[in-house]
């Protein structure tokens, strides 16, 4: 069977719909009717695009990843570990995070953080944080990405009070400097 041509358009209204009904309802009573309704589409186009409510998550935090792929491919030196290398990667994820911080809220409102951990690893590998070859094993990055995820998840639930650049500036004062490549 011929399947239609991707339509992103709708798919974001679906994904606004879904944002407005998690809003309002846990993630548990979404229901498609009326997700369809606060996303003014119809069912049909609902079902040509998702199978689940599950998907439109899954749809939302693919498209960001691969919107986050292109800006981190423009970060130079992106697979070092130097202190500059890691700050531009750190604001990176900051600004994405920044720029989604309302959505972000609401999923862990919903009890979907773990969503947003997923993304963040993806995220993170995506933009090529991956260990220095000085490093015996992939712990000392677990250490990082840990702290980083938390403080990034600290600093949305705060209300993002503080830029991405001051954010990214205290982290970079904290991590201890075996972290980084001379």
């Amino acid at each position: 069977m011929h399947q239609p041509p991707e339509d992103s358009h709708l798919k974001n209204q679906i994904v606004d719909g879904f944002f407005i009904e998690l809003s309002e309802h846990p993630f548990s009573e979404i229901r498609v009717a009326q997700l369809i309704k606060s996303a003014g589409v119809a069912r049909a186009s609902y079902y040509r695009n998702f199978e689940s409510i599950e998907d439109i998550l899954d749809y939302y935090l693919d498209r960001l990843i691969v919107e986050h792929r292109s800006h981190s491919d423009q970060i130079p030196n992106a697979r070092s570990w130097t202190k500059q290398s890691i700050k531009d990667q750190l604001l990176d994820l900051f600004t994405v995070f920044g720029a989604e911080q309302e959505r972000f809220k609401l999923l862990i409102q919903g009890e979907l953080s773990s969503h947003i951990y997923e993304f963040f690893q993806a995220v993170s590998e995506e933009g090529s944080i991956k260990r220095p070859a000085s490093w015996p094993t992939g712990y000392p990055r677990d250490v990082f990405s840990g702290a980083v995820f938390q403080v990034i998840m600290s600093w949305i639930q705060k209300g993002t009070k503080e830029s991405p650049e001051e954010m990214v500036d205290f982290l970079i004062e904290y991590l201890p400097e075996k972290l980084f490549e001379q």
